[in-house]
């Protein structure tokens, strides 16, 4: 779950409205319960459930209303029925969600309007439903993250972008990720670096088939997320990566060297210069004199072949019509490097 902070929770998250702290008394206490947790973006998930098929909403939402006084209620996202996302919110009569932990708390602590409204407040993120108004707003917040000149983008603590206050776009949300990675291919193809730090991130399938999206990604980086699995991050396993950052994650223990195996083309590893990665890099530069292909390709091609020169050079050939190289012709041209790449 993307919701709860690593820390404590009197801490509060890195969003815009939530307190630091909350006092734990307040007049809307019904039973000794506990506060609801804090959310990580300061989002909160309300969900109405009613035994009443006679309930009208609006007269609920009166009735929460005047129960919360002075707190105001101000609902987002609203909608009838439950989120999908979780069975036990499937089934609710009617779903919103509110910014302010004050307000979550108190209909959390409420509990239930009356023995046929009850009412579930939890953490869990809004499933925000995408429109053509937030993809034009998400084009201008990505872009002016943008530096063109180094073909970077920055989208650390997305959800907290001073631009998009008021709404919820948190890259945690697949279905988010996937509309934001298309706005990205479209403005931005020769993309080289793409920093993805503080976004809670646990699940990146949205990122399937990357490599013919953005085929010249060189640096990844997603320090201060929840990526628990070597398997998640496999998604990369096709790019020619050079920098891969990965720190402050739930990785296990030693995964560095498996990361290493995975993707030999890295020459920098979670601020650390590879050996390796320099040895690979001269495999790029003889691939190049000898093909003329330009580098990006280059590292493409001895990734596919997991560092192996004389099948990334036949695979250039045949995919050029030239037949495949002549293994003495490789081992006379290039002896150096075939021994080299023997001994890694």
């Amino acid at each position: 779950m993307f919701c709860t902070p690593r820390g404590s929770s009197s801490e509060g998250p890195l969003c815009h409205s939530t307190p630091r702290s909350e006092r734990n008394e307040t007049r809307y206490e019904t039973r000794p319960i506990a506060n609801l947790p804090v959310s990580v973006y300061g989002w909160y998930r309300v969900l109405i459930f009613s035994s009443d098929r006679r309930e009208s909403i609006s007269r609920v939402m009166r009735r929460l209303r005047r129960v919360l006084i002075p707190l105001k209620l101000y609902p987002r996202y609203k909608h009838s029925g439950g989120e999908d996302d979780a069975a036990e919110d499937s089934g609710a009569f009617y779903t919103f969600y509110v910014e302010s932990y004050k307000v979550a708390n108190a209909l959390f602590r409420l509990g239930r309007l009356d023995s046929r409204v009850k009412l579930r407040v939890n953490d869990r993120m809004p499933q925000l439903r995408v429109n053509s108004a937030h993809r034009s707003v998400l084009k201008d917040v990505i872009l002016s993250r943008y530096d063109q000149d180094h073909r970077s983008l920055d989208l650390t603590l997305f959800h907290n972008d001073e631009s998009l206050r008021g709404e919820f776009f948190a890259l945690a949300d697949p279905h988010l990720m996937s509309t934001i990675l298309g706005i990205v291919e479209r403005e931005m193809p020769e993309l080289e670096r793409l920093i993805l730090d503080r976004n809670h991130l646990s699940n990146l399938w949205s990122f399937d088939r990357v490599e013919e999206r953005f085929w010249r990604l060189q640096c990844v980086s997603l320090r201060n997320n929840d990526i628990e699995s070597l398997d998640s991050l496999r998604v990369f396993q096709n790019l020619a990566l050079v920098e891969f950052y990965l720190e402050r994650n739930l990785l296990p223990a030693g995964y560095e060297r498996e990361v290493h195996i995975i993707w030999p083309s890295l020459q920098v590893l979670n601020e650390v210069h590879l050996r390796s990665g320099e040895r690979f890099r001269e495999l790029v530069e003889r691939l190049y004199r000898l093909t003329g292909c330009d580098r990006v390709r280059c590292r493409k091609l001895l990734v596919q072949t997991n560092g192996n020169f004389i099948q990334a050079a036949s695979i250039f050939r045949k995919r050029n019509g030239c037949g495949a190289f002549p293994s003495r012709q490789i081992f006379l041209t290039d002896y150096s490097v075939i021994s080299f790449m023997y001994s890694i």
